[in-house]
């Protein structure tokens, strides 16, 4: 493998800004609006910038003894349209991270299984988000109880061979950025050949 080349862009060490007056503008049921004033150390300049409190979130790679992958279709406010996606959801307060992958698998789909296990998170989104989503593996996952839906939630469950994936991800038709990062996880940490 080859070292990587190149000619570093930054001159200096980078150093964190200084933070002051954090203030909460927004509370609403999914997440917080905060702002703070930030002042950059190499120019002096200050300005005012804000952030998404989210709660901790989890993804749930569920892979049946079949190898296929446990997905779920969803309606999507944020995109208006429905979207193939692994079951996941908000860590509830006092929960895991695992635990609420667990929940969240047996709620959505009714599927549970063996050797849950964190992969990794991901930062959603760092520059105007401070919440982590986890991928979360659960193999040997079965259907062990009927699906315990929210009332907003209406959920089609599908069980996809781990052969279809890729093809359904250059389609277009899994394009869920959270999702993608959870299944390129699972295929280069955990996935067995």
């Amino acid at each position: 493998m080859s070292k990587p080349t190149g000619v570093p862009v930054s001159r200096g060490k980078l150093t964190q800004p200084v933070i002051f007056d954090e203030r909460r503008l927004l509370s609403i049921k999914v997440a917080e609006v905060v702002s703070a004033r930030v002042v950059n150390h190499r120019t002096g300049k200050e300005s005012e910038f804000y952030r998404l409190d989210f709660p901790e979130w989890v993804n749930v790679v569920a892979v049946t003894a079949e190898d296929e992958i446990v997905f779920i279709r969803q309606y999507r406010f944020g995109s208006g349209s429905i979207e193939l996606e692994i079951p996941g959801g908000a860590v509830e307060k006092g929960e895991s991270p695992l635990a609420a992958g667990e929940r969240e698998l047996l709620e959505e789909t009714g599927y549970a299984g063996k050797n849950s296990r964190i992969l990794g998170y991901v930062l959603p989104n760092p520059a105007i988000q401070g919440n982590r989503c986890y991928t979360i593996l659960v193999e040997d996952a079965e259907k062990v109880s009927p699906q315990e839906m929210e009332d907003m939630e209406d959920i089609e469950v599908a069980r996809i061979p781990w052969a279809g994936i890729e093809e359904l991800v250059t389609s277009g038709e899994i394009r869920h950025g959270l999702v993608l990062n959870a299944l390129m996880l699972y295929e280069k940490s955990a996935r067995k050949p």
